[in-house]
């Protein structure tokens, strides 16, 4: 079977032109962590649309070859952000969690086979989401989507909680850093 009988690839979101909505540049997607950083409020005017859930895959070279992927869990429920037309955005139908997408894109057999669905001219190739859907799986079993559906359960509060933190001492370090170097401030040992 073919992966768009368990992954819906650019669901349909309604946003209304002009709409301030959260905006996610291509910039603030990591290649090694699941949540973006750096999104911000801005006039909706066309790009690919997504709520919390949803995985976005950079289609466009050299992004997509980076391993530039993200699982959006900064928005509240039923807001909806935009950003790059050169996201593919996945939703997993049915009973899946929606982290299963992500981990689909994370995985090299699929990341290599995207990559294999490039079309255009060299620098500036996409991936062709219709050859892509055509991925082979094999279907889980309800016992194996039970499994995983658990295990993602316990995953995604805790990358989520992991994610805040390190924001926050990102921060701290940020502040502290400076007056450090400066001798503002001393460590007493």
């Amino acid at each position: 079977m073919t992966i768009d009988s368990l992954i819906e690839f650019n669901p349909s979101r309604k946003l209304a032109k002009g709409t301030i909505a959260p905006y996610l540049e291509m910039s603030a997607i990591s290649n090694t962590t699941f949540c973006p950083c750096g999104w911000y409020d801005r006039k909706f005017s066309s790009g690919s649309k997504f709520i919390s859930g949803d995985t976005l895959l950079a289609r466009i070279t050299p992004c997509l070859e980076n391993g530039k992927a993200a699982y959006i869990t900064f928005l509240e429920d039923g807001q909806v952000a935009w950003g790059s037309t050169e996201y593919i955005v996945m939703r997993p139908m049915g009973d899946l969690h929606p982290f299963f997408a992500y981990s689909l894109a994370r995985s090299n057999d699929f990341r290599d086979y995207a990559e294999g669905c490039m079309e255009g001219s060299s620098g500036r190739q996409r991936v062709n989401t219709d050859h892509l859907k055509n991925f082979e799986v094999r279907l889980p079993s309800q016992k194996a989507v039970n499994d995983f559906n658990t295990v993602a359960d316990s995953i995604v509060p805790k990358l989520n909680l992991n994610f805040s933190q390190i924001r926050t001492l990102e921060k701290l370090r940020d502040t502290l850093l400076p007056r450090l170097m400066s001798s503002e401030v001393r460590l007493a040992l």
